[in-house]
């Protein structure tokens, strides 16, 4: 208990002694003021250390905050960056797209109208889902105008024909089918026969009498026989002819010019009006005739 008290009373006696001496110097200071400057300096000096090192310190505590708020700004600004890139690329790669999908239909458009072939544009949804059939699904049915038995073409050349309708889609057996028939004829030989699909992507040109001569690589077209396809369009390539053995008939190979794995539009035909290349073929032969006929007299 007096160790308490006599602490107590150090420190009172100490704080009164101080303060009497805080007293005694401002009093002598107010009298003498160059005494006042030197306890001022020094007690600048004695205490420079310390106020340079809180300043030093305030300032890095200063630029360390200041780092921090600019890394989270920039961190937050190359987010939203990011984001935006993204988005503008998925606008790319959708307008990429539209720009595609507007080529192809341009291509067939331009087939429409130089052939003079009508029909109803049609997008492929989806293939045959038995696997049995090589067949597609097209987006236009009943309500578009389509039905069963119209021909299904493209730019590039025949597709294959519409054998099942509902209201709003289609479904097309293509010529690759091996229940598939087409009326052809070959464009330089003139030798006529009927494309039928080997259920391998491939097709074949069969009923082709041994004595034509056919060579790989010309172009076997629609007759117009069939009363389905129009005269004058392109089923495929020959790719290879065989001729031995003692039957009637040739077997000749022929390589779709459609490839219907990549197959996205197609053109439905509405109508069975013969195309504007076959009214051309009358008129050369037409104006043959006439010359002929010239020269004679």
């Amino acid at each position: 208990m007096s160790v308490g008290v006599s602490t107590r009373a150090r420190v009172a006696a100490t704080a009164f002694s101080l303060l009497c001496l805080s007293l005694l110097l401002t009093a002598y200071s107010g009298k003498n003021p160059s005494f006042g400057r030197l306890g001022v300096f020094i007690v600048s000096e004695a205490f420079a250390p310390v106020q340079s090192l809180v300043f030093h310190s305030h300032e890095s505590v200063e630029s360390v905050w200041e780092k921090y708020v600019w890394l989270t700004g920039v961190q937050q600004e190359n987010k939203e960056l990011r984001e935006t890139l993204e988005r503008i690329e998925g606008d790319v790669a959708l307008l990429q797209e539209f720009k595609a999908e507007n080529d192809r239909l341009r291509v067939i458009l331009d087939f429409s109208r130089n052939s003079e072939l009508s029909g109803v544009l049609g997008s492929v949804i989806g293939y045959d889902p038995s696997g049995w059939v090589k067949g597609i699904i097209v987006n236009r049915g009943s309500s578009h105008g389509v039905a069963a038995g119209m021909a299904v073409v493209h730019a590039r050349g025949v597709v294959g024909q519409v054998v099942a309708v509902s209201p709003s889609v289609s479904r097309v057996l293509l010529i690759s089918d091996h229940s598939s028939g087409v009326d052809a004829v070959v464009q330089g030989s003139r030798a006529r026969g009927v494309v039928e699909g080997s259920g391998s992507g491939m097709s074949e040109l069969r009923y082709i009498n041994r004595e034509f001569s056919i060579k790989v690589g010309e172009l076997v077209l629609t007759s117009g026989m069939d009363g389905v396809f129009p005269k004058g369009l392109v089923i495929g390539g020959v790719t290879e002819v065989q001729v031995g053995g003692s039957g009637l008939f040739q077997t000749v190979e022929v390589k779709p010019a459609v490839d219907f794995a990549r197959l996205e539009e197609v053109l439905i035909l509405t109508s069975t009006e013969q195309p504007k290349i076959q009214t051309e073929e009358k008129e050369v032969g037409r104006r043959g005739r006439s010359t002929e006929r010239e020269e004679r007299r």
